[in-house]
């Protein structure tokens, strides 16, 4: 949440000439509703299903970039999933510079309470820090910065 996935992602596509698939979108596409609406009406867990069923759709596309949600590391078979064809890159961000980049954004149901939201953003980095075949550190850079170190990482 608030590390710029999406941002970066659309950078490194178009820098790369390959096309971006925003997971988020395909979700909103599938259920016919936002995200802050499915929280509400079907809940995390219906959420969470989506997702996978997104990750499933996408293991074996090549050439793109993909932009998951933040949560797409909490089920293994999420990330088993994405690393078919490709890696998994961890644009690491410290939970301040996350609560300065979303003090103004009110649609991310899981970053409504500070507190919940921090030991959320813990328990996920560790998932990442796992999982992660290139780590990214954001704080401080542009997404252009990140965007090229990607790059020339890869």
């Amino acid at each position: 949440m608030g590390s710029g996935k999406t941002t970066v992602a659309k950078i490194l596509a178009k820098k790369l000439g390959l096309e971006v698939i925003e997971m988020d979108d395909l979700i909103i596409n599938r259920s016919g509703k936002s995200i802050d609406q499915i929280f509400k009406d079907d809940g995390e867990n219906w959420f969470r299903e989506l997702e996978s069923q997104i990750a499933i759709d996408q293991r074996n596309k090549e050439n793109v970039v993909i932009s998951t949600g933040g949560g797409v590391v909490i089920n293994a078979e999420n990330i088993k999933n994405l690393k078919i064809n490709g890696k998994i890159i961890f644009l690491k961000t410290s939970f301040s510079e996350i609560k300065k980049r979303l003090k103004n954004i009110d649609d991310r149901p899981l970053f409504k309470n500070k507190r919940s939201a921090e030991k959320l953003f813990k328990f996920r980095q560790k998932l990442y820090e796992k999982n992660a075949d290139l780590i990214v550190n954001t704080d401080g850079r542009s997404v252009e910065e990140v965007a090229y170190e990607i790059i020339s990482q890869n």
